[in-house]
């Protein structure tokens, strides 16, 4: 049987290698094995992962409100992007241990409990994300857990991003505005999934 194109294990191949050469394009532009290296691996590494978040977030919201094309698609391949996101945000943990622990550098506590309970919805998400999963959990708490989930990453992506508006707005207020956008369109997607049930649960009772 032929592998689909973007299976989940290429997924995370492909992300953890482009992660990876991220991670060294930033060492060796500030100056080798540096705490400023691992800081700028850090750094890009958060916004290669948020680029898969937001695709994988936006996914089934894209599909229901404007079904068929690349956004059917799109939802097809949620299960592998949400994947990459995990490996590629898993790569720049490593990198923030590195910049905290190798070089001694502190940080905050709100980022340590804030990014530890992402971290542990991120590692959640992964490990139940296949059909065997979701048969175990039963897709009501399935969903409940992932959903959950998309909204803690979502809010502390947005959280970090409101800190940096002062001293970057042209990264800040654009990554602010695109996670306000999809969620926007994920409540517009589950107004009309609620309008829609309503109506065949009219039709249902009148019939």
């Amino acid at each position: 049987m032929t592998r689909p194109a973007f299976s989940p294990p290429i997924a995370i191949g492909f992300a953890t290698l482009v992660a990876l050469a991220i991670v060294a394009g930033a060492f060796l532009t500030h100056g080798g094995w540096t705490y400023e290296g691992a800081a700028a691996a850090a750094r890009l590494t958060a916004r290669a992962s948020f680029l898969w978040f937001v695709t994988a977030w936006s996914a089934s919201a894209l599909a229901r409100l404007w079904p068929g094309g690349w956004r059917t698609i799109l939802l097809r391949r949620r299960r592998s992007v949400g994947l990459a996101f995990a490996a590629t945000h898993t790569v720049h943990l490593v990198a923030l241990l590195t910049a905290i622990f190798v070089f001694d550098h502190g940080t905050k506590m709100v980022t340590v409990i804030g990014g530890g309970i992402g971290y542990l919805f991120v590692f959640a998400m992964a490990i139940t994300s296949n059909d065997a999963s979701v048969r175990r959990l039963g897709p009501r708490r399935w969903r409940l857990l992932h959903a959950t989930g998309g909204y803690v990453i979502a809010g502390i992506f947005a959280f970090s991003y409101l800190g940096r508006v002062p001293a970057n707005p042209a990264l800040g207020v654009p990554m602010l505005s695109l996670i306000g956008l999809v969620a926007l369109l994920r409540v517009l997607a589950w107004a009309r999934r609620r309008r829609r049930a309503g109506v065949a649960t009219g039709q249902a009772r009148s019939a």
